[in-house]
């Protein structure tokens, strides 16, 4: 009987509190088991939890040994290139390789460099995660030509690839544009739609209604991004919609931040200060979370946003919609450009059309404030819209057909 081919992944963690890249990679794991191949994850780190969620998924999670004098060190991505220290059964462990898997810009170094030097008769995927023109200019570490070289770090990882996979719409236009004067370039590249964990359709969203003090969610770090996430837009257009209520009598709506790192509480307090204008609005944060944490924050909440002046899909904002929690997504994300292409009638009632400037813009907190307002104070409808959203991208034929694809070329057909 043949051997069955095998598949291995690599990112740095095999958890999904840090969000997007691990979660997807997860989700690549199961879609690669699903395909009956023998599954390894690499990964720096993993805790008993997720060793025990990698069995129960017939996932070979394979984690570095740490020799004697380096209990102390943190794992850091390097870890990922020196395999013969570090992952010393690599090669033994991992039998009949089919095909090797990185993440742009994480670990696609690591998965080149396994794919040249110990595995050299696997393919070799890569995942575009990130549109660095897009949100580096958001970031305090800005500039010019550190765009420039981190798009070519990309382009030039992608070349080394068999196939390359943008994560959704938005960023398979951006590279599809990029590859167009490259044929070889153009064959390679394939969309890959993410899909919310079935946890996540399974959650009641119930009783929300009975509730009197509303509570919005929102996911992602603030320090030094909060112009990229949109917090500044968020907490000022939070501090008008608890004016509002204020004025109508009604209980001031509370505000959730999920996915502060540790140590950053204080200067996540400071940098809020700025923008939030209501002393009457409450807000919460917490550290990061698992998937775990993150389903009961949606069920105990009534609203989630997602308002990043750039996303390049926006995941968290897809398992919320997953849930039937009423979402309000940016028009600037690969998961607006995708309900809009596959729902149109209920994207246009919940993707937020605000433009991409770096500065505060007064319309764009009002089309924020109006956005919030309007679902909390219509929730009826939107719990219904939420609802309905819900089923149809469970039924999703461009989900199932960007899955299936994955599973096929993962079995070499």
């Amino acid at each position: 009987m043949a051997q069955r081919r095998s598949i291995l992944l690599v990112n740095d963690e095999w958890g999904t509190a840090k969000g997007g890249i691990s979660t997807i990679n997860r989700q690549l794991a199961s879609l690669a088991v699903e395909a009956e191949l023998d599954v390894h994850c690499l990964a720096l780190t993993a805790s008993d939890q997720d060793k025990a969620d990698a069995r129960e998924k017939n996932i070979n999670l394979i984690l570095p040994k740490v020799k004697d004098g380096l209990d102390d060190r943190v794992p850091k991505l390097d870890w990922l290139l020196c395999h013969e220290t570090f992952y010393p059964d690599l090669k033994r462990e991992v039998k009949n390789l089919a095909v090797i898997i990185g993440h742009i810009p994480i670990t696609n170094d690591a998965a080149v460099d396994l794919k040249e030097n110990v595995f050299p008769s696997a393919k070799l995927f890569l995942f575009n995660h990130v549109i660095s023109e897009n949100i580096e200019v958001y970031k305090e570490s800005w500039s010019p030509e550190r765009v420039q070289k981190r798009e070519a770090r990309a382009l030039e990882a992608a070349k080394k690839a068999d196939l390359i996979f943008s994560v959704g719409p938005r960023m398979f236009e951006h590279f599809k544009n990029k590859f167009r004067v490259d044929e070889a370039m153009k064959r390679k590249h394939h969309e890959f739609i993410p899909v919310p964990d079935k946890e996540f359709f399974d959650v009641k969203f119930t009783d929300a209604e009975s509730t009197k003090t509303k509570q919005v969610i929102t996911f992602g770090r603030i320090t030094g991004v909060e112009k990229l996430k949109g917090y500044d837009l968020v907490a000022r257009a939070m501090s008008e919609v608890a004016e509002l209520f204020k004025k109508m009598h009604k209980p001031v709506p509370k505000w959730i931040i999920r996915g502060v790192p540790e140590g950053e509480g204080k200067k996540t307090k400071e940098a809020l200060k700025e923008y939030v204008k209501c002393k009457d609005l409450t807000i919460s944060l917490y550290p990061y979370g698992s998937q775990d944490d993150i389903r009961t924050d949606l069920k105990q909440s009534h609203l989630c946003v997602m308002a990043s002046r750039s996303e390049p899909f926006g995941l968290v904002g897809f398992e919320a919609i997953a849930t039937g929690i009423p979402v309000l997504v940016t028009k600037n994300s690969g998961l607006a450009e995708f309900l809009q292409e596959q729902f149109p009638d209920i994207a246009q009632l919940i993707v937020v059309d605000v433009g991409v400037n770096e500065e505060f813009d007064d319309d764009d907190v009002k089309q924020w404030t109006d956005a919030i307002l309007g679902a909390l104070n219509n929730y009826s409808p939107a719990r219904t819209r939420a609802d309905k959203l819900k089923r149809k991208i469970r039924e999703c034929d461009a989900v199932k057909e960007s899955q299936e694809n994955f599973k096929r070329l993962c079995k070499g057909q």
